[in-house]
């Protein structure tokens, strides 16, 4: 039985990193800070990350959980984009086992439809290409009774579907095994840490940099950190974290993304269902939990200050449109169990629709500091690689070479081998498959580990028991209860009302298990 490794302090590494320089710091511990992180500490250099909140607190936990190449790309021709999600999901796959598995998707076609089937054969059999030498199973166009049968319920004037497959994870979590992978690498990586002040080290900008740092948890001063290089990701806030470095201009166009939280039961189908809205045409997602199914998402224009927060006109407009897909289901706002939103920090552009703004990332190196914005989840470990290779090579330390060593590199939890599509997908498991899949989802190879540990007797719900809750505080770096109840577990979407009466227990519980 795998065991997780065990955690240095946060006390420790927190000192560890005022105490000598680094080559490199990057600030931001969302995905694209964490994959940084690792490609750097992989290539054989001294890496600081620190995160002013959770690991993956903001964009990285409030995502779709897909490691998709983007079908609907190639209606846009950027086959770019797809070709490169398309590889990286397959390394993922490979590299995140368990962490991350496939997941059937059925796309409906309707009569008088603006896609038709052969369209959509087209399409997947070129997505199919795209994915080469790694696609995901082979796509196919099924009947309408097949359709039917994926999709129970669905609206009248169904006449077949298009089947294929792609990746699925839980974000949050991919983003703390990056995160843990990179500290197992040699990086020094402390979350609650935020750069208050960010300078040059030298007469030049290529002279390094120093930072100021606070600690979030007391508010008081860690001190200062030199580093040779600067990286920062900074997600929806990199305008902000340029302003601290004295940098300018205008780098992000937000958009906001709602999803929301339903039993299983309400809206069942065979894995997930990729549709057009027909209140507006955008494309929309049914996405399969073990015990829920979550619609998403909007795509509307956002700013930093209501990224958390969605309006009940959005919550109303993802359940009329799984109503109009499926009329049998009549769904209420009601039945909506719980509701996230994020924010997703696309590049600056002019085009008026959301949906239409680049997912592709953007890189600027301006002396000792290096920017980077944008991007998809699925790509994080390639746009961390380009990355990576070029800063090496400007600043000549490290191995500078274009192909990363991520590319065979395990993370921290996975299994030996890729994984078939789990059983959840397909249909709703009893109550011991639920709490398999969903250990199994969270902690990979240390599934057993943690079903045997110290508080695996005291269920919560059929997903979790208070053996989850220690794993989080005692190994995974949860230091507050939304930690734990929103990006460790998913109790705070699948049962909000047990994740407040938990609230005191587990702040009780951390202050104890913390030893600093």
């Amino acid at each position: 039985m795998d065991v997780p490794p065990e955690l240095e302090s946060r006390s420790s590494r927190v000192e560890r990193l005022v105490a000598s320089p680094f080559d490199a710091l990057v600030v931001g511990g969302g995905i694209t800070g964490a994959g940084v992180a690792l490609d750097l500490a992989c290539r054989g250099l001294a890496v600081a990350l620190v995160e002013r909140g959770d690991w993956g607190g903001e964009t990285s936990s409030a995502s779709s959980r897909l490691l998709h190449g983007g079908l609907r790309y190639l209606e846009q021709y950027d086959f770019g984009l797809v070709r490169e999600s398309c590889l990286e999901r397959s390394l993922l796959m490979r590299n995140a086992a368990g962490l991350a598995w496939p997941e059937s998707f059925t796309f409906p076609l309707f009569r008088g439809g603006r896609v038709g089937r052969l369209k959509l054969a087209a399409g997947l059999a070129l997505y199919s290409l795209l994915s080469l030498p790694h696609p995901l199973g082979v796509p196919r166009v099924v009947g309408a009774a097949a359709a039917r049968r994926a999709i129970p319920g669905v609206a009248d004037g169904i006449v077949g579907a298009g089947r294929y497959q792609d990746g699925a994870t839980i974000d949050s979590r991919l983003v703390w095994a990056t995160v843990r992978t990179a500290m197992e690498r040699g990086a020094v990586c402390a979350s609650r840490v935020e750069v208050a002040k960010l300078e040059h080290a030298g007469a030049t900008k290529d002279d390094g940099v120093e930072a100021e740092l606070t600690d979030v948890l007391t508010g008081t001063s860690i001190g200062r950190v030199r580093a040779r290089r600067v990286v920062l990701c900074g997600g929806p806030f990199t305008e902000e974290l340029r302003a601290r470095a004295g940098l300018g201009g205008k780098w992000l166009s937000p958009t906001r993304g709602t999803h929301a939280v339903l039993p299983r039961h309400r809206l069942p189908t065979d894995g997930a269902v990729v549709f057009t809205s027909p209140l507006d045409g955008r494309v929309m997602f049914l996405l399969p939990w073990p015990a829920h199914t979550v619609i998403g998402t909007t795509d509307v224009d956002s700013t930093l200050a209501d990224r958390g927060t969605p309006t009940p006109d959005e919550v109303r407009y993802l359940v009329d449109s799984a109503n109009a897909l499926v009329p049998a289901a009549k769904l209420e706002v009601a039945d909506v169990v719980s509701t996230w939103s994020g924010v997703r920090p696309l590049l600056a552009a002019p085009e008026s629709d959301p949906s239409a703004r680049s997912r592709e990332e953007r890189v600027v190196h301006e002396g000792s500091v290096t920017t980077i914005a944008g991007g998809k989840l699925t790509a994080y470990r390639g746009m961390a690689e380009t990355l990576g290779s070029e800063l090496c090579r400007r600043a000549g330390i490290g191995d500078g070479r274009r192909a990363s060593p991520t590319r065979s590199v395990r993370l921290v939890g996975a299994l030996d081998r890729a994984v078939s599509e789990p059983d959840w997908v397909r249909r709703q498991p009893d109550a011991a498959g639920l709490r398999r899949a969903a250990l199994v989802r969270r902690h990979g190879r240390f599934a057993d580990a943690v079903a045997s540990a110290e508080g695996s007797d005291r269920p919560i719900d059929d997903e979790t028991t208070f053996a989850d809750v220690l794993e989080a505080i005692r190994r995974e770096d949860a230091l507050e209860p939304a930690d734990v109840l929103l990006r460790r577990t998913d109790l705070g979407y699948t049962r909000p009302d047990l994740a407040r009466e938990l609230e005191d227990e587990i702040r009780a519980t951390i202050a104890a298990e913390r030893p600093g």
